[in-house]
């Protein structure tokens, strides 16, 4: 009898074992089902990862006052900052935008915006004044926008003074013909992850996984 007794326990208990690991596969193929959107999603996300976007209410009615695109706004801002509102150069360039102190003060001169330079929303509106009026010295190209706005108005218009000289492939300076290519191939990035015009899908939210959270010091758009 005891032996039966046993024989018995031991085979409920496999048993139990058995709908236990049944369970655990049924529970394991719906966790899987629920996953199945953001592993084929993974892609995206991660690209929004490596290109984080800010401040695009800010971004987007900055771009319209200039006459820009708000994704080459975004471009240029990636390119400059990787969007650290607190990225500062070793020339002093400071912002989203790396102004410089002196082209901030130009351009608050001849804009009437107002502020601290160095906060990201001033420091937008300030960076898109000075794209749009570059936009207008250089009758829309913008290879000359982006070399300008890297190296200076004063090196560009002495480049292009140059007999024969061509912007797409004649800049001296290999850190500025590298962000003019940078800032370009960025603004197709944020065109196709945002829309040109950066309108926020209602499903997206900001990835956790951001190698810098703007939040801790100035705040989210």
């Amino acid at each position: 009898m005891a032996d039966k007794r046993r024989r018995y326990g031991k085979s409920r208990a496999r048993r139990r074992r058995g709908v236990l690991l049944l369970l655990a596969a049924a529970l394991a193929g719906v966790a899987a089902l629920f996953a199945l959107p953001f592993v084929l999603g993974a892609p995206e996300t991660v690209r929004k990862t490596v290109y984080p976007l800010r401040y695009e209410e800010t971004i987007r009615q900055a771009s319209r006052e200039n006459g820009l695109e708000p994704a080459f706004v975004a471009g240029v801002i990636y390119t400059e900052s990787r969007f650290r509102p607190d990225a500062e150069s070793h020339q002093t360039a400071y912002g989203l935008m790396q102004m410089l102190p002196e082209t901030a003060e130009f351009v608050q001169q001849r804009s009437g915006i107002r502020g601290d330079y160095r906060e990201p929303r001033t420091n937008i509106r300030l960076g898109a004044w000075y794209l749009g009026y570059l936009d207008e010295r250089y009758r829309g190209d913008e290879r000359l926008m982006l070399a300008a706005y890297n190296s200076g108005e004063g090196r560009v218009d002495g480049w292009i003074s140059e007999e024969g000289f061509d912007i797409a492939k004649d800049i001296p300076f290999k850190e500025t013909r590298d962000y003019v290519e940078n800032s370009l191939e960025a603004r197709e990035v944020y065109g196709d992850l945002y829309g040109e015009d950066l309108r926020r899908d209602p499903g997206w939210s900001i990835p956790f996984t951001n190698i810098y959270d703007e939040t801790r010091r100035f705040g989210d758009s």
